[in-house]
Protein backbone atom coordinates (compact mmCIF):
# COMPACT_ATOMS: atom_id res chain seq x y z
CA UNK A 1 0.00 0.00 0.00
CA UNK A 2 2.69 2.51 1.13
CA UNK A 3 4.53 1.38 -2.56
CA UNK A 4 1.31 2.51 -4.38
CA UNK A 5 1.10 6.01 -2.46
CA UNK A 6 4.64 6.78 -3.08
CA UNK A 7 4.15 5.96 -6.88
CA UNK A 8 0.89 8.07 -7.15
CA UNK A 9 2.52 10.75 -5.27
CA UNK A 10 5.32 10.88 -7.88
CA UNK A 11 2.91 11.07 -10.41
CA UNK A 12 1.48 13.79 -8.65
CA UNK A 13 4.52 15.86 -8.47
CA UNK A 14 5.66 14.88 -12.15
CA UNK A 15 2.25 16.46 -13.39
CA UNK A 16 2.39 19.70 -11.39
CA UNK A 17 6.03 20.07 -12.92
CA UNK A 18 5.19 19.91 -16.31
CA UNK A 19 1.57 21.80 -16.46
CA UNK A 20 1.31 24.55 -17.99
CA UNK A 21 1.62 27.44 -16.31
CA UNK A 22 -1.15 29.68 -15.60
CA UNK A 23 -1.49 33.20 -14.11
CA UNK A 24 -2.76 33.71 -10.90
CA UNK A 25 -3.63 36.61 -11.43
CA UNK A 26 -7.01 37.70 -12.73
CA UNK A 27 -8.34 41.25 -13.26
CA UNK A 28 -9.67 42.72 -10.28
CA UNK A 29 -10.22 46.17 -11.11
CA UNK A 30 -10.78 47.05 -14.81
CA UNK A 31 -11.01 50.89 -15.47
CA UNK A 32 -12.63 52.71 -18.07
CA UNK A 33 -10.65 55.64 -19.96
CA UNK A 34 -12.51 57.79 -22.07
CA UNK A 35 -11.57 60.01 -24.85
CA UNK A 36 -12.98 61.93 -28.04
CA UNK A 37 -9.80 61.69 -29.59
CA UNK A 38 -8.67 59.19 -32.73
CA UNK A 39 -6.99 56.39 -32.51
CA UNK A 40 -3.55 56.93 -34.05
CA UNK A 41 -2.74 60.66 -32.05
CA UNK A 42 0.25 60.63 -29.84
CA UNK A 43 -1.94 60.67 -26.92
CA UNK A 44 -4.04 57.59 -27.73
CA UNK A 45 -1.27 55.85 -28.13
CA UNK A 46 -0.08 57.45 -24.82
CA UNK A 47 -3.20 55.91 -23.20
CA UNK A 48 -2.96 52.43 -24.83
CA UNK A 49 0.65 52.90 -23.10
CA UNK A 50 -0.74 53.49 -19.84
CA UNK A 51 -3.14 50.54 -19.83
CA UNK A 52 -0.12 47.98 -20.72
CA UNK A 53 2.32 49.64 -17.99
CA UNK A 54 -0.59 49.23 -15.67
CA UNK A 55 -1.36 46.15 -16.65
CA UNK A 56 2.03 45.21 -15.79
CA UNK A 57 2.73 46.47 -12.69
CA UNK A 58 -0.19 45.00 -11.54
CA UNK A 59 0.50 41.80 -12.26
CA UNK A 60 -2.51 41.97 -14.17
CA UNK A 61 -4.50 42.75 -11.30
CA UNK A 62 -5.59 45.80 -12.92
CA UNK A 63 -6.55 46.56 -16.22
CA UNK A 64 -7.91 49.85 -18.42
CA UNK A 65 -10.16 49.75 -21.22
CA UNK A 66 -9.24 52.78 -23.70
CA UNK A 67 -12.35 54.25 -24.96
CA UNK A 68 -11.41 56.92 -27.95
CA UNK A 69 -13.09 58.49 -31.23
CA UNK A 70 -15.79 59.09 -28.86
CA UNK A 71 -16.92 55.67 -27.77
CA UNK A 72 -17.44 56.96 -24.22
CA UNK A 73 -19.75 60.07 -25.27
CA UNK A 74 -18.75 63.79 -26.11
CA UNK A 75 -16.05 65.25 -23.47
CA UNK A 76 -18.94 66.87 -21.31
CA UNK A 77 -20.68 63.31 -21.23
CA UNK A 78 -17.37 62.07 -20.01
CA UNK A 79 -16.60 64.35 -17.12
CA UNK A 80 -20.18 63.90 -16.22
CA UNK A 81 -19.70 59.87 -15.91
CA UNK A 82 -16.24 60.91 -13.86
CA UNK A 83 -18.20 63.06 -11.55
CA UNK A 84 -20.87 60.28 -10.97
CA UNK A 85 -18.47 57.68 -11.09
CA UNK A 86 -19.49 55.85 -14.33
CA UNK A 87 -15.76 56.78 -16.11
CA UNK A 88 -12.86 56.29 -14.29
CA UNK A 89 -10.72 58.40 -16.38
CA UNK A 90 -10.29 60.39 -19.28
CA UNK A 91 -7.22 62.57 -21.29
CA UNK A 92 -9.05 65.57 -21.60
CA UNK A 93 -8.22 69.63 -20.87
CA UNK A 94 -10.42 72.51 -21.55
CA UNK A 95 -13.52 71.35 -21.48
CA UNK A 96 -13.04 71.34 -17.79
CA UNK A 97 -13.85 74.87 -17.68
CA UNK A 98 -17.73 74.10 -18.50
CA UNK A 99 -17.59 72.67 -15.14
CA UNK A 100 -15.54 75.44 -13.38
CA UNK A 101 -15.81 79.09 -15.47
CA UNK A 102 -12.87 79.78 -13.32
CA UNK A 103 -10.54 77.11 -15.14
CA UNK A 104 -11.55 78.66 -18.58
CA UNK A 105 -7.64 79.62 -19.24
CA UNK A 106 -6.73 75.69 -19.91
CA UNK A 107 -7.56 76.72 -23.61
CA UNK A 108 -6.80 80.38 -24.59
CA UNK A 109 -5.77 81.27 -27.57
CA UNK A 110 -2.34 83.26 -27.47
CA UNK A 111 -2.06 82.95 -23.88
CA UNK A 112 1.13 81.02 -24.04
CA UNK A 113 4.29 82.28 -25.84
CA UNK A 114 6.38 78.99 -26.43
CA UNK A 115 6.04 75.89 -25.16
CA UNK A 116 8.27 76.46 -22.48
CA UNK A 117 6.01 79.33 -20.86
CA UNK A 118 3.71 76.18 -20.67
CA UNK A 119 5.59 74.06 -19.23
CA UNK A 120 7.14 76.75 -16.85
CA UNK A 121 3.69 76.87 -15.40
CA UNK A 122 2.25 73.76 -15.76
CA UNK A 123 5.42 71.95 -13.27
CA UNK A 124 5.47 75.08 -11.24
CA UNK A 125 3.46 76.45 -8.18
CA UNK A 126 0.48 77.59 -10.56
CA UNK A 127 0.17 74.16 -12.26
CA UNK A 128 -0.13 73.25 -8.69
CA UNK A 129 -3.26 75.74 -8.28
CA UNK A 130 -4.79 74.99 -11.22
CA UNK A 131 -4.38 70.96 -10.41
CA UNK A 132 -5.89 71.75 -6.66
CA UNK A 133 -8.72 73.62 -8.38
CA UNK A 134 -9.75 71.10 -11.04
CA UNK A 135 -9.71 68.53 -8.11
CA UNK A 136 -11.96 70.58 -5.77
CA UNK A 137 -14.57 72.28 -8.02
CA UNK A 138 -14.96 69.44 -10.81
CA UNK A 139 -14.00 66.05 -8.98
CA UNK A 140 -11.76 65.35 -11.13
CA UNK A 141 -7.92 64.34 -10.12
CA UNK A 142 -4.78 65.01 -12.26
CA UNK A 143 -2.71 62.31 -12.66
CA UNK A 144 0.06 63.79 -15.54
CA UNK A 145 -0.16 66.21 -17.95
CA UNK A 146 0.60 65.10 -21.93
CA UNK A 147 2.16 67.57 -24.02
CA UNK A 148 0.42 68.98 -27.27
CA UNK A 149 2.10 70.29 -30.68
CA UNK A 150 0.95 73.77 -31.41
CA UNK A 151 -2.71 74.17 -32.44
CA UNK A 152 -3.05 74.97 -36.00
CA UNK A 153 -5.85 75.89 -38.67
CA UNK A 154 -7.40 73.29 -41.34
CA UNK A 155 -9.77 75.22 -43.60
CA UNK A 156 -11.48 75.39 -47.00
CA UNK A 157 -10.09 78.73 -47.94
CA UNK A 158 -6.77 80.04 -47.86
CA UNK A 159 -5.63 82.00 -44.59
CA UNK A 160 -2.76 84.87 -44.99
CA UNK A 161 -3.37 87.76 -42.80
CA UNK A 162 -6.00 88.84 -39.80
CA UNK A 163 -8.53 89.96 -42.65
CA UNK A 164 -8.77 86.42 -44.19
CA UNK A 165 -10.45 85.62 -40.82
CA UNK A 166 -13.25 87.96 -41.38
CA UNK A 167 -17.16 85.49 -41.13
CA UNK A 168 -15.42 82.75 -41.33
CA UNK A 169 -17.92 79.72 -39.68
CA UNK A 170 -14.73 78.26 -37.59
CA UNK A 171 -15.61 74.96 -35.55
CA UNK A 172 -14.45 75.72 -32.02
CA UNK A 173 -14.94 73.68 -28.70
CA UNK A 174 -17.61 74.12 -27.02
CA UNK A 175 -16.47 76.79 -24.30
CA UNK A 176 -17.62 79.96 -24.01
CA UNK A 177 -14.06 81.43 -23.97
CA UNK A 178 -13.13 80.10 -27.14
CA UNK A 179 -15.78 81.23 -28.75
CA UNK A 180 -15.52 84.63 -27.76
CA UNK A 181 -12.00 84.21 -29.07
CA UNK A 182 -12.55 83.19 -31.82
CA UNK A 183 -15.34 85.87 -32.46
CA UNK A 184 -12.53 89.06 -31.66
CA UNK A 185 -10.87 87.87 -33.99
CA UNK A 186 -13.40 88.12 -36.85
CA UNK A 187 -14.54 85.00 -37.48
CA UNK A 188 -18.36 83.54 -36.64
CA UNK A 189 -17.40 80.94 -34.29
CA UNK A 190 -19.65 77.94 -34.72
CA UNK A 191 -19.35 75.61 -31.02
CA UNK A 192 -20.07 71.77 -31.92
CA UNK A 193 -18.07 68.69 -30.39
CA UNK A 194 -15.15 67.45 -32.61
CA UNK A 195 -17.33 64.51 -33.93
CA UNK A 196 -19.13 66.25 -36.34
CA UNK A 197 -16.26 68.46 -37.69
CA UNK A 198 -15.71 66.12 -40.44
CA UNK A 199 -19.54 65.98 -42.06
CA UNK A 200 -20.10 69.55 -40.84
CA UNK A 201 -16.27 70.26 -43.50
CA UNK A 202 -17.75 68.19 -45.76
CA UNK A 203 -21.33 69.99 -46.30
CA UNK A 204 -20.09 73.75 -45.97
CA UNK A 205 -21.61 74.39 -42.15
CA UNK A 206 -18.25 75.00 -41.06
CA UNK A 207 -15.45 76.64 -43.57
CA UNK A 208 -12.59 75.39 -40.87
CA UNK A 209 -11.32 74.39 -37.83
CA UNK A 210 -8.48 74.46 -35.34
CA UNK A 211 -6.62 71.41 -33.63
CA UNK A 212 -2.69 70.29 -33.31
CA UNK A 213 -1.41 68.60 -36.56
CA UNK A 214 -1.74 64.86 -35.35
CA UNK A 215 -5.60 65.46 -34.96
CA UNK A 216 -5.50 66.56 -38.37
CA UNK A 217 -3.45 64.17 -39.93
CA UNK A 218 -5.46 61.66 -37.77
CA UNK A 219 -8.70 62.25 -38.68
CA UNK A 220 -7.90 63.02 -42.58
CA UNK A 221 -9.80 66.33 -42.49
CA UNK A 222 -6.62 67.15 -45.42
CA UNK A 223 -9.69 65.28 -47.30
CA UNK A 224 -12.22 68.28 -46.56
CA UNK A 225 -10.06 71.05 -46.15
CA UNK A 226 -6.92 72.17 -48.92
CA UNK A 227 -5.44 74.85 -46.65
CA UNK A 228 -3.13 74.64 -43.66
CA UNK A 229 -2.35 77.40 -41.67
CA UNK A 230 0.59 77.43 -39.35
CA UNK A 231 -0.67 79.81 -36.87
CA UNK A 232 0.28 78.22 -33.72
CA UNK A 233 -2.31 79.86 -31.31
CA UNK A 234 -2.55 77.65 -28.73
CA UNK A 235 0.41 75.66 -27.30
CA UNK A 236 -1.36 72.43 -25.60
CA UNK A 237 -1.83 70.15 -23.67
CA UNK A 238 -4.07 67.50 -22.04
CA UNK A 239 -4.52 66.13 -18.71
CA UNK A 240 -5.00 62.68 -18.42
CA UNK A 241 -6.89 62.19 -14.80
CA UNK A 242 -8.89 60.01 -12.81
CA UNK A 243 -12.35 60.48 -10.86
CA UNK A 244 -11.69 60.98 -7.40
CA UNK A 245 -14.66 58.51 -6.92
CA UNK A 246 -12.96 55.47 -8.39
CA UNK A 247 -9.51 56.83 -6.92
CA UNK A 248 -10.40 56.71 -3.63
CA UNK A 249 -11.67 52.59 -3.89
CA UNK A 250 -8.26 52.02 -4.61
CA UNK A 251 -5.71 51.41 -1.77
CA UNK A 252 -2.31 53.06 -1.67
CA UNK A 253 -0.46 49.90 -3.61
CA UNK A 254 -3.04 50.86 -6.27
CA UNK A 255 -3.07 54.22 -6.53
CA UNK A 256 0.98 53.79 -6.79
CA UNK A 257 0.62 51.22 -9.83
CA UNK A 258 -1.87 53.89 -11.59
CA UNK A 259 0.24 56.83 -10.59
CA UNK A 260 3.65 55.57 -11.70
CA UNK A 261 1.73 54.34 -14.96
CA UNK A 262 0.36 57.72 -15.77
CA UNK A 263 3.68 59.42 -15.28
CA UNK A 264 6.17 56.75 -17.73
CA UNK A 265 2.78 57.38 -20.05
CA UNK A 266 3.14 61.19 -19.84
CA UNK A 267 7.02 60.57 -20.75
CA UNK A 268 5.99 58.30 -23.70
CA UNK A 269 3.13 61.00 -24.93
CA UNK A 270 5.54 63.72 -24.99
CA UNK A 271 8.29 61.98 -27.14
CA UNK A 272 6.04 60.67 -29.64
CA UNK A 273 4.64 63.97 -30.28
CA UNK A 274 7.60 65.11 -31.04
CA UNK A 275 8.48 62.80 -33.39
CA UNK A 276 5.33 62.49 -35.13
CA UNK A 277 4.92 66.06 -35.62
CA UNK A 278 7.62 66.51 -39.00
CA UNK A 279 6.20 63.44 -40.06
CA UNK A 280 2.53 64.61 -40.04
CA UNK A 281 3.13 68.06 -41.45
CA UNK A 282 5.07 66.45 -44.38
CA UNK A 283 2.31 64.31 -44.98
CA UNK A 284 -0.34 66.88 -44.79
CA UNK A 285 1.50 68.97 -47.19
CA UNK A 286 1.10 66.37 -49.41
CA UNK A 287 -2.78 67.32 -49.60
CA UNK A 288 -3.03 71.01 -48.25
CA UNK A 289 -1.15 74.37 -49.02
CA UNK A 290 0.59 75.09 -46.05
CA UNK A 291 0.87 78.93 -45.16
CA UNK A 292 2.80 80.42 -42.11
CA UNK A 293 0.94 83.50 -40.76
CA UNK A 294 2.54 86.21 -38.27
CA UNK A 295 -0.02 86.28 -35.59
CA UNK A 296 1.58 89.95 -33.35
CA UNK A 297 -2.05 91.50 -34.85
CA UNK A 298 -4.18 88.28 -33.80
CA UNK A 299 -2.81 88.25 -30.43
CA UNK A 300 -3.10 92.08 -30.02
CA UNK A 301 -6.37 91.85 -30.69
CA UNK A 302 -7.50 89.20 -28.10
CA UNK A 303 -5.47 90.71 -25.31
CA UNK A 304 -8.36 92.10 -23.40
CA UNK A 305 -10.95 89.45 -24.40
CA UNK A 306 -10.74 87.74 -20.91
CA UNK A 307 -12.28 90.89 -19.08
CA UNK A 308 -15.57 89.97 -21.14
CA UNK A 309 -15.96 87.77 -18.37
CA UNK A 310 -15.79 90.31 -15.46
CA UNK A 311 -19.60 89.29 -14.60
CA UNK A 312 -19.02 85.72 -13.88
CA UNK A 313 -19.26 84.40 -10.65
CA UNK A 314 -15.72 82.87 -10.55
CA UNK A 315 -13.98 85.56 -12.44
CA UNK A 316 -11.75 86.66 -9.28
CA UNK A 317 -10.28 82.98 -9.18
CA UNK A 318 -9.87 82.84 -13.08
CA UNK A 319 -8.09 86.27 -13.41
CA UNK A 320 -6.11 85.42 -10.47
CA UNK A 321 -4.36 82.66 -12.34
CA UNK A 322 -4.55 84.42 -15.99
CA UNK A 323 -2.51 87.43 -15.03
CA UNK A 324 -0.10 84.93 -13.10
CA UNK A 325 0.32 83.00 -16.56
CA UNK A 326 0.66 86.44 -18.23
CA UNK A 327 3.50 87.69 -16.02
CA UNK A 328 5.32 84.47 -16.51
CA UNK A 329 5.23 84.54 -19.96
CA UNK A 330 6.69 88.31 -19.71
CA UNK A 331 10.07 86.97 -20.36
CA UNK A 332 9.85 84.62 -23.50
Amino acid sequence: MKKILAFVLSLSLAASVFAPTVSAAEPEITLKLGSTTSEGTAEIEACHYFADRLEELSGGTMTCDVLANGLAGTETEIIEGEQMGSMDMSVICGVLQNFDSALMFLEWDFLFVNEEHLKEVLYGEIGDQIEQRILDTTGVRVLSTFMRTPRLMSTTKKIETLEDLKGLKIRVPEMAARTALWRALGTSPTPMSFNEVYSALQTNVIEGQENPINTIVANKLYEVCPYLTISNHVYGFMYLNISDITWQKLNEEQRAWVQQAADEAAEYNDKLAVEMEKEQLDEAAEFMEVTEVDTTEWRERTKDVYKEFESDPNYDAFEKIYLQIVEAGEKY
